[in-house]
């Protein structure tokens, strides 16, 4: 069984590690960012209160698989964040930088194994130990559970899928691109280590129109299900 739920918001900002001065977003929360988020959810300790850098949670998530879904079409918008300048006030009290956001974004992620059963007893009861954010900590999130769903094999020999593809070192993936009617490629921040360094990148390719989706016609090596009557496919276990 894995689980579903859709999680939106009038703004989302994934910062790209690389950008500092102006921050630039991803277009769709990073397997990084999905795991924070269901560790707030539940309530994983991080154990910073031993140590700042800590992220301890990771352990907790081991064996846990997740795929993504953009739910609306990618629009961006650009503003000004108007932060306290704690390092010199008495030069400038305040410090304007400006951020890309995704605008009315919705994802569904999808959840099988690992803290799948200790987090939809959160999701059935509407309740989380920190509020879900998209992001930042000002992009405040809903969250609409779905339920959850048998994970069926797929035997056709080609698939619309309705989530993001991994891509991964070992096996094959060809895109029917005129039927998906175009398809983006981004590398994203996959797994961090319990000190919160950086572990594990992994490529994807994500639809440039979700309600077609992406069209594949072989996906060797890529673990491609039947979840409720969406094709999606996962990423590798944490």
């Amino acid at each position: 069984m894995a689980l579903a739920f859709d999680i939106s918001g009038p703004i989302a900002m994934f910062r790209r590690p690389y950008t500092t001065t102006s921050s630039v977003s991803f277009p769709l929360p990073p397997p990084t960012a999905v795991a924070g988020l269901l560790a707030g959810i539940i309530g994983l300790g991080n154990g910073s209160h031993e140590k700042a850098s800590a992220a301890r949670y990771w352990e907790d998530l081991r064996g846990t698989r997740i795929a993504v879904s953009i739910r609306n079409p990618i629009t961006w918008y650009s503003g000004t964040v108007n932060f306290w300048n704690v390092k010199e006030p008495q030069k400038n009290p305040h410090i304007r930088v400006k951020h890309q956001f995704v605008k009315n974004p919705r994802y569904r992620i999808y959840v099988w194994g690992g803290v799948e059963k200790e987090l939809r007893k959160y999701l059935e009861a509407g309740t989380f130990i920190y509020t879900p954010c998209l992001g930042t900590a000002y992009a405040l999130a809903e969250i609409e559970y779905l339920g959850e769903f048998d994970n069926q094999p797929v035997a056709k020999k080609k698939v619309i899928l309705s989530s993001v593809v991994p891509l991964l070192s070992e096996g094959k993936v060809d895109i029917d691109i005129i039927v998906s009617k175009g398809v983006f490629r981004d590398k994203l921040p996959f797994r961090l280590t319990s000190q919160r360094a950086f572990f594990e990148s992994i490529t994807i390719f994500y639809p440039a129109s979700p309600k077609d989706g992406i069209c594949l016609t072989a996906w060797e090596g890529l673990d491609v299900t039947c979840c409720g009557d969406e094709h999606i496919a996962w990423f590798p276990a944490w």
